[in-house]
Parts: C-alpha cells; sequence; structure tokens
C-alpha cells in the first residue's frame, strides 16, 4: 500500500481516526451507505476489506456474519475490544487477503481501499475478493476519483489524499471490468464532496 505521511500518520491511532471520522460526518455517512447500497441481510456474510476499527460494524444487523481485515493492529485492538465476538477481525496486509481460509461471502466491502493501491495490487486484490465470494455474490467499492467536470479546488484536494493512487472515475470501473463482468459505477457525494467518489458495484458469476 502507498499512503503520504506528515500529518496524515497520526490516523494511524485509532483514536485519532475515530475523533476525525466523526468530526467531518463520516460516521452519518457511513450508517445511510450501508443502508441503501449495502443492503446486508440478517443472514449475509460480509466482508470488510481495510475495516480500520470496525464502525462499518455497528451499521449491519446484528445477525450479519461479519468478517473485518486491516493491517494495523492498532485498529485491529481497537476493533476486537469495541466488538468482541460479535465480529472476526483479521491483522495482514491486503496483498496477503488471499492467504486466510476464508468462508465464502455474500457481500465484500472495500471503502477507500483502491486508491492506496497500484493498479497490480488492486487487480490482484479483486482477484482476491472474487473468489472469496459466493457465486452471485456481490462487491462493492468506494473511493475519490478524478472526473471532468470537478472543479479545481476539489482536485487539488483530492491530490493530496493520504492514498497515492486515485484515479479517474472510469479506470476504477476498468479494474474491476478486468475482474467481474459488466460492474458499474456511480458517482456520490460523501462527507467531504458532493461529487468526487466512485462506488463500483459488481456481481460474481454463477460458477
Amino acid at each position: 500500500m502507498s499512503e503520504r505521511r506528515g500529518l496524515w500518520s497520526a490516523l494511524a491511532n485509532p483514536w485519532v481516526y475515530e475523533v476525525f471520522h466523526h468530526l467531518i460526518g463520516a460516521r452519518r455517512w457511513l450508517k445511510q451507505f450501508a443502508d441503501d447500497v449495502i443492503r446486508a441481510r440478517g443472514s449475509d456474510r460480509v466482508l470488510d476489506i481495510g475495516c480500520g476499527p470496525g464502525a462499518l460494524l455497528r451499521c449491519l444487523p446484528e445477525t450479519t456474519a461479519y468478517i473485518g481485515f486491516d493491517r494495523n493492529p492498532l485498529y485491529i485492538e481497537r476493533a476486537k475490544r469495541m466488538y468482541g465476538s460479535r465480529g472476526e477481525f483479521i491483522c495482514d496486509d491486503v496483498s496477503n487477503f488471499a492467504s486466510p481460509a476464508l468462508s465464502p461471502a455474500d457481500v465484500a466491502v472495500a471503502i477507500c481501499i483502491l486508491h492506496h493501491l497500484d493498479d497490480g495490487l488492486a487487480s490482484n486484490l479483486l482477484r482476491s475478493i472474487a473468489y472469496a465470494l459466493k457465486p452471485g455474490g456481490r462487491l462493492i467499492t468506494v473511493d475519490p476519483c478524478f472526473h471532468a467536470s470537478q472543479n479545481g479546488i476539489r482536485r487539488f484536494i483530492i491530490s493530496k489524499d493520504r492514498g497515492m493512487h486515485v484515479r479517474p472515475f472510469e479506470r476504477y470501473l476498468d479494474l474491476c471490468g478486468q475482474v467481474f463482468h459488466k460492474p458499474n459505477a456511480t458517482l456520490i457525494g460523501n462527507f467531504l464532496f458532493r461529487d468526487s467518489i466512485c462506488v463500483v458495484q459488481a456481481i460474481r458469476a454463477a460458477a
């Protein structure tokens, strides 16, 4: 993974990470996104790649089986303290995502992950996710993006994102299309930008 350091390094601390996301309204956004886009059922098995301290878990039905995956041991420790046995948490780099023997999932979510990875790592991760999904299982990715109608201020701010591989809107669709059949992408807003977030959804084809 490629990340900018400096002030961004403070976000490696889970307390700082959670306070920052609370201040910018990310918690409210995540709850709405979980309800409107992820739409997990109580019987679903959900993979959360790059789970941080596990904030998505609080937005899911209590009976959803949840597996969080993150390379930061401080995030994983915090998630385990917060949620205990309600979720399973794995600490490892996304380059090793295929290593654990995971049961097939209904939904895989990668929020703000692909723009931290170069094209090679991103493609490898997407292939590993496809193998980790049940036939008919859904992939959902969320990342900041560049696009033609963006104003200069937003483009500049996004160019300074913690992740060093922010891509044009169409490029995320291309990456997912290398692995999944006919993914679709939409442009949405989030807690910071009205029109700068690319959401890709794809279905793993039946075996």
